[in-house]
């Protein structure tokens, strides 16, 4: 029988017992379900700056973009698969573990307080499940509008098309496809929001993580602090600069878009 270990006491050498049987009891427990929280966190953090960096080769015009694309579903082969399941298998970790440490607080205290005093709690902190949620919830939606392409079809020489039909030099016309998807009023609002409920999230996430994994001090907490309101700003800006481009008339609709 293994003999469960408290991760804040001392080791305990049992006879028989493995290595995992530690790192079992470990990750299984609310401490390190926050440092697990926290590394998923920050890995995704570092996948939303590299996509906003792709995001952003809309600026550097119609074969940067859609070479960048193509290089990503064609020339990587089966390691854009294998950074999918990566992706997805973080996100997941991510909301669950957010979910279970939510769960667990409350269920150890089923009665909430009389008087609710946060001295240091920020707002963001508060609605960090719900901003996640929100994120997840916009994040199947953005797979299904831009990646398999199931919403919001396009007309094209007076054809309806999904955009997985757009073409261009024998590519697939990403250009295009933002273009059409952002030229639309509500799917641009729902975009512009999410942005704003990310914003949120990075703000307090980026800190809270660094704080979980032992990095921070409370000499760095302000420097910390005001690096994820940076970092979050710049994703922000930059995301909603391509929206704000096209409706401005920077990005446009080019004369010769077709569809296969």
């Amino acid at each position: 029988m293994s003999q469960a270990i408290n991760p804040k006491g001392a080791r305990k050498y049992v006879a028989g017992a493995r290595a995992t049987d530690w790192a079992g009891d470990y990750l299984g427990s609310t401490i390190g379900n926050k440092v697990l929280v926290a590394i998923t966190g920050l890995s995704l953090a570092a996948f939303v700056l590299g996509h906003l960096a792709g995001n952003l080769k809309m600026f550097s015009g119609r074969e940067s973009i859609n070479n960048y694309a193509y290089f990503l579903k064609h020339d990587l082969g089966v390691l854009i698969w294998v950074a999918r399941a990566c992706l997805l298998g973080t996100f997941l970790t991510h909301v669950a573990l957010t979910i279970r440490l939510k769960w667990k607080t409350r269920a150890a205290r089923p009665i909430g307080y009389a008087y609710q005093r946060s001295a240091q709690a920020s707002p963001q902190s508060k609605v960090m499940l719900s901003t996640g949620l929100v994120i997840l919830a916009f994040t199947i939606f953005h797979l299904a509008h831009y990646t398999f392409c199931v919403i919001h079809p396009v007309e094209v020489n007076g054809v309806l098309v999904d955009y997985s039909q757009l073409t261009y030099k024998g590519k697939h016309d990403v250009y295009s496809m933002v273009v059409f998807g952002f030229s639309t009023p509500w799917i641009s609002a729902i975009y512009i929001a999410t942005q704003a409920i990310l914003f949120l999230h990075l703000t307090h996430g980026l800190t809270s993580s660094l704080h979980t994994l032992g990095f921070l001090g409370r000499r760095f907490t302000p420097v910390a602090r005001a690096a994820a309101y940076g970092f979050a700003a710049l994703v922000f800006i930059a995301n909603v600069s391509i929206v704000v481009a096209i409706w401005g008339g920077w990005l446009t609709l080019p004369s010769d878009v077709t569809a296969v």
